[in-house]
Parts: structure tokens; sequence; C-alpha cells
């Protein structure tokens, strides 16, 4: 079974390349997937929350979200799992975007999307969340658009995203608001 769903990832990924991709769109994917690079969109949009007095808890909680997946994925999992890169395991691949230095499992660009995503989703107006989930999906697509990623790695990087979200969100806020 492992060795058929490692057959269909590839098989997608060749798919997206040979019938999808297209000049018009690779660049914006390109550039869209660049803003996930080092966590710069999360660093200016928990900067936004913070300044904005009516959004500082949802900062706070993605801050705090945003650091669980960091451990989790970047000091964790993807040493644990160590999985090369599609473009690293297949010749026929053709990466859009510089090579990445460290391990295709999980997503850290798609965790730390849906990471940022789910406390505002949880604590906040459902309008900004809903949008940042949007962003989320679409960040998680353009990582297998531009064959960085396999659509596992992406997977697993949204559930991870999702459940630090939904622990920081549903278990520790609750407790750091306690009312004694």
């Amino acid at each position: 079974m492992w060795q058929e769903l490692m057959e269909l990832d590839s098989n997608i990924l060749l798919y997206v390349q040979e019938h999808i991709r297209n000049e018009a769109l690779n660049n914006i994917v390109v550039w869209f997937t660049s803003l996930g690079n080092a966590g710069l969109i999360w660093i200016l949009l928990i900067i936004a929350l913070i300044i904005y007095k009516g959004t500082r808890k949802e900062g706070l909680y993605c801050t705090i979200s945003l650091i669980l997946c960091f451990i989790t994925v970047n000091l964790f999992l993807k040493n644990a799992v160590a999985r090369i890169r599609p473009y690293d395991a297949m010749e026929q691949i053709r990466c859009l975007v510089e090579p990445q230095v460290d391990y295709s499992f999980p997503s850290g660009h798609t965790a730390i999307a849906f990471a940022a995503s789910v406390p505002v989703f949880i604590l906040s107006d459902k309008r900004l969340g809903t949008a940042m989930v949007i962003f989320s999906i679409l960040m998680a697509l353009s990582r297998i658009y531009v064959c960085v990623h396999y659509p596992t790695d992406v997977i697993g990087g949204a559930v991870i995203g999702i459940l630090c979200g939904i622990i920081t969100g549903k278990i520790i806020y609750p407790r750091l608001n306690r009312t004694e």
C-alpha cells in the first residue's frame, strides 16, 4: 500500500507538470509560493494583528501556534522522516523554484500557513479566518505546482498546521484566558 501511495504521489506531480503548468501561471505561482519563504508573510501578518487593538489576541495566538508548528515540523518531523524532495528523487521533475535545503515531509509552507490561519478562524471574525484558510489552501497547492513537495507532504503539513492551530485556539487559549 505504501508503494502505491508513493506512486500516486509521483504520478500527480508528473500530471501537474505536464498538463496543468503553463507559462502565464508559472510566474504567478512562483511569486505566491515565495510569500511563505522564511515565514515572512506570517511575521508581517502577526505584526499587523498585534498592532490593531481588535485583533491582538489573534496575533498572540498565531504566534504561539506558529512556534508550536515550527518546532514540530522543522526541528522534529522533517529530520525524523527525512523524505527527499521530488526533484531529487525523480529526474523528470522540473522544479520552478530554487532547490530547498531541508527535507520534503511535511510541507513547512503549508503547515505554517494553516497554523496561522486556524487560530484566527477559531478566535476571530470568520471572514478573516476564512480568507486566511483559502490563502493556506492556495499555498499548499502552490507547493505541489512548483514541484518542491509531493501531495502527501502537503496533506501532512496541512494536518499538522491545523492541529497546531486547534491546540492553540481550543486548548491553550482557554487555559490562558480563564477568569478565576
